[in-house]
This record gives structure tokens, C-alpha cells and sequence, in this order.
């Protein structure tokens, strides 16, 4: 009776959880690894939460920052990047991943940080990002992402930055957009938008620095000028 009972909990303990399977598929997606980063993510360390780039929370011991920036990484991103639901941080920027942003991204409502800048991202922006409402910094620029900017994008009501700069998107600018309220940093330049600019800026009181060049937008941008405002780079292309 008792060799069964610590049988049991010896397998509990060491089996693969939710969060662990989803970081084992992250990295099965990783084709090149030059600086040896993802080599601690093995079996051999049985708590992922001692994996390079991972931080746990003491409560429950999932994972809640996955920081594995500026690594020279070469691969797609797995969807199951959407089953770690307690990840409040997720960095990816300066490496060289490719292919689609998963809609399973939406599934990380806890998320306030998502910093996907300076890889080779394609597809869409997924519309599901609108379900991530704790998002406080939203940067997936200098990518090769396409397609309008989701209207969704104004239930992000707690964004205090968002960057879609050096993309190749369509449409213009969301009405949508007047809802974020906290917005300080915008970077929408060299997007390939188009139309004129909504006039919804005047909502925006907190936004302190806007770039939108390089498009072919039209019209003016109305915003607050106030002495504290830093504003960069507003002219529409020629």
C-alpha cells in the first residue's frame, strides 16, 4: 500500500503538465539554436520552471514570463504557445522566426506583454488578439505581416503601446482605435496604409509620441499638442 502510494506520487511529480508539453512543442518548432539556448529544455531538467529564458510563478508554478529575445533563433512558432494561460510576458524579438501568428495566441487572456518585433512573421494579425484585454505593450513590428489592422484592436483597452511599424498591411488607420485611451507610443510608420487619418486622435490624451510616415495616408493628424508631447515622424509620405 504505501510502495503504491509513493508510486504515485513520484509519477505526479514528474510527469509532463499542460505547460510543459506546450514548451517542449515551442521548441520541437526551433530548427537552429546557434547560441545553445534552448539546451537546457530537455528531460534531464525535470522542472521546466529551471529552463533557460522561463520564469514561474511561486504560487502555482506555471509559466509567466517566456523571454527568449535577441537569441538568433530560427524557426515557426507552435500554436501551442496558447496553453501556457498564465503567461503575462512573451518575448520574442530579434530572432528569425517565420510563418503565421497563431489565432491561439488569443487564448493568452492573462498576457500584458507581447514583443514579437524584428523576425519574419507572416499572415494576418490574428483577430483573436483582441481577447488578450490585460495587453499593456503590443510590438510586432518589422515583420512581413499583411492585411488590415484588426478593428478589434480597440477592445485593447489597456494598451499603453502598440508598434505594427515596417509591415505590409492594407486599409488605414481603425476608428477603432480612438477607444485606447492609455495609448503613449504608436508606431504605425511604413505600412503601406492608406485613406485618410480618422479623426479620433483628439481621444487620445495620453499619447505623448505618434510616427505614421511612410504610408499613403491623407489629411491631417489631429492630436492634443500639448509642451509634453515628443511628436515624431507625423508627416504622410510624399
Amino acid at each position: 500500500m504505501h510502495f503504491v502510494a509513493f508510486s504515485t506520487l513520484t509519477h505526479a511529480a514528474i510527469a509532463p503538465t499542460g505547460d510543459h508539453l506546450a514548451l517542449l512543442s515551442i521548441k520541437s518548432m526551433i530548427t537552429d539554436d546557434p547560441q545553445g539556448v534552448m539546451a537546457s529544455w530537455n528531460h534531464s531538467i525535470t522542472n521546466y520552471c529551471q529552463w533557460q529564458g522561463i520564469t514561474c510563478g511561486s504560487r502555482h508554478h506555471r509559466v509567466t514570463i517566456l523571454d527568449l529575445s535577441s537569441n538568433g533563433l530560427i524557426g515557426t512558432l507552435s500554436p501551442s504557445i496558447g496553453n501556457l494561460s498564465f503567461l503575462r510576458v512573451f518575448r520574442l524579438q530579434n530572432n528569425s522566426f517565420s510563418g503565421e501568428i497563431h489565432p491561439e495566441i488569443g487564448c493568452l487572456f492573462r498576457l500584458r506583454v507581447l514583443d514579437l518585433d524584428n523576425n519574419s512573421f507572416t499572415g494576418t494579425i490574428p483577430a483573436t488578439i483582441m481577447n488578450c484585454s490585460n495587453l499593456e505593450i503590443l510590438h510586432l513590428g518589422h515583420n512581413n505581416l499583411v492585411g488590415k489592422i484588426p478593428d478589434g484592436i480597440g477592445l485593447l483597452s489597456m494598451l499603453s503601446f502598440l508598434a505594427l511599424h515596417v509591415n505590409i498591411l492594407a486599409g488605414g488607420i481603425p476608428p477603432s482605435i480612438s477607444n485606447l485611451t492609455l495609448l503613449e507610443t504608436l508606431y504605425l510608420a511604413n505600412c503601406q496604409l492608406g485613406g485618410s487619418f480618422p479623426d479620433v486622435f483628439q481621444r487620445l490624451t495620453n499619447l505623448r509620441t505618434i510616427a505614421v510616415s511612410g504610408n499613403n495616408l491623407t489629411g491631417e493628424v489631429g492630436v492634443p499638442f500639448e509642451p509634453s508631447f515628443v511628436i515624431c515622424t507625423l508627416s504622410p509620405s510624399d
